[in-house]
């Protein structure tokens, strides 16, 4: 295990962070051809990247001369990692971010071989050609400074998070709403006609008011999902092209469908 001190361990993580998720948007903007804000969170972050260099660093710094051993290592720790990480955001917010059930070999959708081989070459480079700057730099960085700079990531981190977290529970309320007024919607007119009054006629004018008003409410909560770009829904559903929501997904697929024709126009 290697002697990392904490200020040493905080700073990897932030670094790690960040590049991860530079190298998250490039990979996912050159596959789809825009600019994609990858990542759990909003700000330009990745922290699965850093709690993985933190731990491959602290366990395999004392083997990096072997190879094989950093390798394998690396492949290992990584996958572990996002497979742990996998499990519990989605028994946590009820959702799959990503899903390589299609890939072969993976391990519940979680992880797969591809990425895990790609991790393991990754770790093995990172820490051999990479860490040796990242280390200068965080030693060269005076301590009062490196300090503050600490405290203000880790505040920023807090309310990214924060911001974040109430952006799923608004999003699940809303997805939740949606789904209750697409069944109504589905209804058959003579099953909605008894509930709404016994003459036809008012009954079909308080149906029609009736599936008016839902579309529109609908219709508003599609809008208020997709326009907030930045930091709302619209956000999490172009960062995780994946994300699969089993108790809403109808009505996710929905807010699919009309952001891609949004794109197209």
């Amino acid at each position: 295990m290697a002697d990392f001190s904490f200020y040493q361990i905080a700073w990897y993580f932030c670094i790690y962070s960040f590049l991860g998720w530079c190298l998250e948007v490039v990979f996912c903007s050159v596959n789809t051809g825009h600019w994609v804000n990858r990542g759990f969170l909003n700000g330009p972050v990745c922290p699965i990247y850093g709690f993985g260099m933190v731990i491959v660093l602290l366990v395999l710094t004392p083997l990096k001369e072997n190879l094989l051993i950093l390798f394998a290592g690396s492949f290992v720790l990584t996958s572990t990692l996002e497979l742990i990480t996998g499990f519990v955001l989605e028994k946590a917010f009820h959702a799959k971010w990503w899903d390589y059930t299609d890939e072969p070999f993976n391990i519940g959708g979680y992880v797969c071989l591809k990425f895990s081989l790609a991790w393991g070459l990754g770790g093995m480079a990172a820490v051999n050609l990479l860490h040796p700057p990242v280390e200068t730099l965080v030693a060269i960085l005076p301590r009062p400074v490196g300090w503050t700079l600490l405290a203000i990531l880790c505040a920023l981190f807090a309310i990214d998070f924060a911001v974040t977290l109430t952006t799923l529970i608004g999003f699940r309320r809303d997805l939740r709403e949606m789904d209750k007024i697409a069944s109504a919607l589905r209804r058959r007119s003579a099953s909605l006609s008894r509930d709404l009054g016994s003459g036809a006629v008012a009954a079909d004018e308080k149906l029609t008011a009736r599936r008016t008003e839902l579309e529109s409410r609908a219709a508003f909560l599609r809008a208020h999902l997709l326009d907030r770009r930045l930091l709302g829904a619209a956000r999490l559903m172009k960062a995780f092209p994946d994300l699969k929501i089993p108790n809403h997904q109808k009505a996710l697929e929905t807010l699919r469908e009309e952001l891609h024709s949004r794109k197209k126009k």
